[in-house]
C-alpha cells in the first residue's frame, strides 16, 4: 500500500512537473526579443517601460496607440531625454508587458498607470501624451488624477464620438477588427508577414527597429489589441466623453493631415479637442500618416514642440517642482 501511495505521488508529481513545463513553454520568454527598457511590478503584471527621472519640469507620460509598443515614442523621447523626466510604457499585454489580469475600463487603466508611476519613482505633476486611443486614456487619467495633471497632448487622438460622427471610421471598424484577428492568428501559428500591421516601425531609431518588429510578430500584443479594441468602444469612449479637463489645463492637439484631409468629420473633431479647455493649441501636420506622425523622426519633432508648449503653459499652480535632478 505504501509503495502504491509513493508510486501514485510520483506519478502526480511527474504530471504536475509536465504541466508546469508545458505552461512555461506556452508562456516562454526565450523567443522574445530583448526588452529595450526596464520592468516594474504593478499588481499581478510586470510592466515594461522606457523612463528617466532626470530633468526639470513635469513628468511626461506617454499612452501608446492600439497594439503599439512603447518604442513608438523613441524619437520624441530622444528629444526630451535629460531635459524632462518621462515614462512611456506598454499597457498589459502590449509590447513586453504581461497580461495576467489586465485592466478593462479606462479608469482601471488610470489606476494601473498611477501605481506604475509611483512604483517607478516618478512623482507628479504630469503632462499626459496620448496617441490614437491613448488619447482617450490620457483624458480619463486627467479626470481621476486632476491634481496631478499639468497638461495634455493629444496626438491624432481618438474622439469619443468618432464612430457616431464619421461614416468613414464607422464603416472601417469591421475591417480593423478583421485585421487584428487575422494578424493574431498568423502570429499564433508563426505565419506573420513583414507588413502585418507594423506601420512605420521601420522608421524608428535603428537599434529599436528589429526588437520592435520581433515583439510585434508575437501573438500576445494582438491578443491585447483584440481586447482593447472591444474596450475602446465599450468603455473608453464613454469614459473619455465625461472626462472634461479643468479649464486652465493646456491641451495641445497634433493632427495627422493625411487622415483629416480624407475625413472631414475627423478634422472637425480634432479641432474640437483643441477647444476642450481655455488653453488650447492645434497643429495640423500636412501629409502625415497616423502612425508616422509619431514614428518618423522629422514628423515626431512636431509632437516634441507640442509637448514643450504644454510644459511652458502648464497649470500655474503646478509649476513649482522640487526634488528633481538637473
Amino acid at each position: 500500500m505504501r509503495k502504491a501511495i509513493v508510486l501514485g505521488a510520483s506519478v502526480l508529481a511527474a504530471a504536475s512537473a509536465a504541466a508546469v513545463v508545458a505552461a512555461r513553454r506556452l508562456n516562454s520568454v526565450a523567443d522574445w526579443p530583448e526588452a529595450p527598457g526596464r520592468f516594474t511590478t504593478v499588481g499581478s503584471e510586470s510592466i515594461h517601460h522606457l523612463s528617466n527621472s532626470e530633468g526639470n519640469g513635469p513628468t511626461i507620460v506617454f499612452e501608446s496607440a492600439l497594439s503599439c509598443p512603447c518604442t513608438e515614442w523613441a524619437w520624441v523621447i530622444r528629444e526630451l531625454d535629460g531635459r524632462l523626466p518621462y515614462l512611456a510604457y506598454d499597457r498589459p499585454g502590449n509590447g513586453w508587458s504581461t497580461q495576467h489580469a489586465p485592466p478593462r475600463t479606462a479608469a482601471e487603466h488610470a489606476a494601473t498607470l498611477r501605481e506604475l508611476l509611483s512604483n517607478a519613482g516618478l512623482p507628479g505633476p504630469y503632462v499626459l501624451v496620448g496617441h490614437s486611443v491613448g488619447g482617450l486614456l490620457a483624458r480619463t487619467f486627467a479626470l481621476h488624477h486632476a491634481d496631478d495633471v499639468a497638461g495634455i497632448v493629444l496626438v491624432d487622438s481618438s474622439h469619443p464620438d468618432q464612430l457616431e460622427r464619421s461614416a468613414l471610421q464607422r464603416e472601417g471598424m469591421s475591417l480593423v477588427e478583421q485585421g487584428i484577428w487575422a494578424t493574431y492568428w498568423r502570429a499564433r501559428f508563426g505565419l506573420s508577414r513583414p507588413d502585418d500591421g507594423f506601420g512605420a516601425i521601420g522608421e524608428l531609431p535603428e537599434h529599436l527597429v528589429e526588437p520592435s518588429r520581433k515583439v510585434m510578430h508575437r501573438p500576445e500584443p494582438w491578443a491585447a489589441a483584440r481586447r482593447e479594441f472591444a474596450d475602446w468602444y465599450t468603455f473608453w469612449a464613454n469614459e473619455a466623453r465625461e472626462a472634461v479637463p479643468r479649464a486652465d489645463v493646456p491641451v495641445a492637439v497634433v493632427t495627422a493631415g493625411a487622415q483629416s484631409s480624407m475625413d472631414l468629420a475627423h478634422a472637425r473633431m480634432q479641432a474640437e479637442l483643441a477647444q476642450l479647455t481655455d488653453v488650447g493649441s492645434h497643429d495640423v501636420v500636412y501629409a502625415a500618416e497616423h502612425d508616422a506622425l509619431v514614428m518618423r523622426r522629422e514628423l515626431a519633432s512636431r509632437v516634441v514642440k507640442a509637448v514643450e508648449w504644454a510644459v511652458e503653459n502648464r497649470v500655474a499652480a503646478q509649476q513649482p517642482v522640487t526634488g528633481r535632478k538637473s
